[in-house]
């Protein structure tokens, strides 16, 4: 069956590439892609505000955010950034492309018995290669663009309960598939984690299929989209002129009623159960729909230095697989339909102003629950319960300096989370207290699952990730980094990261403020970020009571990479990570890790 499907999707490519005319411009420049930064850096240095901070780009539109430019101000170094991305975006294509990535990757670190999985690497595991990346490009048209990718490699969550098959679980380890510690079973079954088609013209682009989004001007993440879970099935239309561009996104995670469990009658097999311990067959019947909607307005003014963004996301759910058409409509406020039974909105508010020519300075605010005149106040004795505060903080700068025939960089960022941000309730609906989440029932909230599946027995995994800021609530976040980019030629970089994270996690359980008679459990006030006490249950940590500490984290990086070909690179990163608390104990020693990962790439 699997060859049939194979075959009728190279046929389909085929038919279409019939139609195929080089002046498409509607392929797809990824999220985190070297010509993000490379227009960045060309924008400040030029005294312009960021370029759109909603990702991915369609080439027609980098081609609209070049035409800003004033090529007769542009330094030697700045010309040379510039042609770079024109022959990156800009180059002819045959009417259909097959491509071969092949690339080796060399793991290496001291500690295999406390950093152990991806969650434990310095490096992030979207910039981990596959061993093999085939893929297709077709130009369908002057307003069509499609794309199919299909990988070798091991699963990004290593194989089940048997942690020495789990990744960097020994000291040197790579990518190559089925050589230890990966197995059989580790070979990685969810691809294709890029499939898309891109239509569009000169001011607009409309994507539908498996592709990754990135929405906001944080280096560390973001507070709505962050660009961490390393792919989103969706459909996404923009529409963008030189002052104002427009998005909105549907997009589909599978539904927690798949992967939680409340039992009334046992509380002990209520809670999480989609992880590495208790593994889901792929014979489960998948049930119910959830969706995360969201609409993006961006504003550019003052001579094109200030940036505004304004973004209104609403996460829907149902268990009856029933859509309240309301939640489709691009132009509502969705948070005035008030149907918390099924939906949760969230709200963010992004400014960006380059003060001159180099210096960038932006700030994030994102909204999940803020207490408004009238209602309730968390810790206000006398109070009725009250929702606690559920806000996220970030304020950063860039400097950007062209050098030779590159471009240096240098960032600062600072980020504050409330310990209930992306947290909500909502529960389940035999629990007939929807206000009071216990253990095992799900909130309508902003911590999604991308499902995993490993093993040849046919096994999914469901792994737990927030969908805004990758750090999630209750943490504060510092980073400082410098670059050196001669883009197309070398680069190198140094990164410094520290972070306070508190005991709430994203399977904390949402509760309410302010005791009463009723529900003498409700805490007294609003959890103060980082806290040292867990104040409710936790959906996969039975002990999380015992978390009394906050938990620091030091992550000292070098990285670089060098183009020994058009066609081959080598690159290298190093991070010593430092972690006191570890698991917000304080009774657990400090643990650390020296890291190094090694990798050469070659594309035909």
């Amino acid at each position: 069956m699997k060859k049939y499907i194979i075959a009728l999707l190279i046929m389909t490519t085929l038919l279409f590439s019939v139609f195929a005319d080089t002046t498409n411009g509607e392929r797809i420049i990824d999220v985190g892609s070297p010509v993000w930064s490379a227009v960045k850096s060309l924008y400040i240095s030029q005294g312009h505000a960021l370029p759109s901070t909603t990702g991915p780009w369609s080439e027609s539109e980098i081609k609209l955010m070049l035409s800003r430019l004033d090529e007769n101000k542009l330094s030697s170094s700045e010309k040379e950034t510039l042609n770079w991305i024109y022959k990156e975006i800009d180059h002819e294509e045959d009417v259909f492309k097959f491509g071969l990535d092949a690339n080796l990757e060399v793991y290496a670190h001291t500690n295999p018995e406390d950093f152990v999985g991806r969650d434990n690497w310095g490096r992030e595991a979207n910039s981990t290669k596959p061993m093999l990346l085939f893929t297709t490009d077709s130009w369908i048209g002057k307003n069509f663009y499609g794309y199919f990718s299909f990988s070798a490699a091991n699963a990004k969550i290593m194989a089940g309960s048997d942690k020495k098959e789990m990744f960097a679980s020994t000291n040197i380890s790579t990518n190559l598939i089925m050589v230890p510690p990966a197995s059989m079973k580790t070979l990685d079954f969810g691809f294709p984690y890029k499939a898309y088609l891109s239509a569009g013209g000169d001011n607009w682009n409309l994507m539908w299929g498996r592709f990754n989004l990135g929405w906001g001007p944080g280096t560390t993440g973001n507070f709505v989209i962050g660009d961490h879970l390393g792919y989103h099935n969706a459909a996404r239309v923009t529409a963008f002129n030189n002052s104002f561009k427009y998005t909105f996104l549907v997009d589909s995670f599978t539904h927690p009623m798949n992967y939680y469990n409340y039992d009334l009658a046992d509380p002990s097999k209520s809670g999480y159960f989609g992880g590495i311990e208790s593994g889901v067959s792929t014979q489960e019947v998948l049930q119910g729909i959830r969706l995360m909607l969201a609409h993006r307005l961006e504003w550019r003014a003052f001579s094109d230095k200030l940036n505004i963004v304004l973004t209104e996301g609403l996460m829907y759910m149902s268990e009856d697989n029933m859509i309240d058409l309301n939640v489709l409509n691009p132009s509502m406020l969705w948070h005035n339909l008030y149907t918390r039974a099924h939906s949760n909105s969230i709200l963010s508010l992004e400014v960006d102003w380059t003060v001159f020519t180099g210096l960038n300075v932006y700030g994030e605010l994102v909204v999940d629950e803020n207490i408004l005149p009238g209602e309730n106040i968390p810790g206000k004795a006398g109070e009725s319960p009250a929702e606690p505060s559920a806000m996220g903080y970030m304020l950063g700068a860039t400097y950007t300096l062209p050098l030779s025939k590159g471009i240096l960089s240098f960032n600062a960022e600072g980020a504050y989370t409330d310990p209930f941000l992306y947290l909500r309730d909502g529960g389940m609906a035999s629990s007939g207290e929807k206000r009071d989440q216990k253990k095992g029932q799900y909130g309508i909230n902003y911590v999604v699952a991308l499902r995993d599946i490993y093993n040849t027995g046919g096994n999914v995994q469901y792994t737990e990730e927030f969908l805004g800021y990758r750090y999630g609530g209750d943490a504060i976040v510092g980073n400082l980094s410098a670059d050196y980019t001669e883009y197309g030629k070398w680069n190198v970089g140094t990164n410094l990261f520290f972070m306070a994270h508190g005991t709430f996690d994203q399977w904390t359980v949402w509760t309410r403020i302010n005791p009463s008679k009723d529900h003498p459990e409700y805490p007294e006030e609003n959890p103060v970020t980082p806290t040292t006490s867990h104040v409710s249950e936790n959906h996969r940590d039975p002990n999380a009571s015992d978390r009394d500490s906050v938990e620091y984290t030091f992550d000292l990086t070098l990285k670089g990479g060098y183009m020994i070909l058009d066609n081959l690179e080598a690159y290298a990163s190093c991070d010593f990570i430092y972690v006191v608390n570890p698991g917000n104990l304080s009774s657990v020693t400090p643990k650390s890790d020296m890291q190094l990962t090694i990798g050469l790439s070659y594309a035909l």
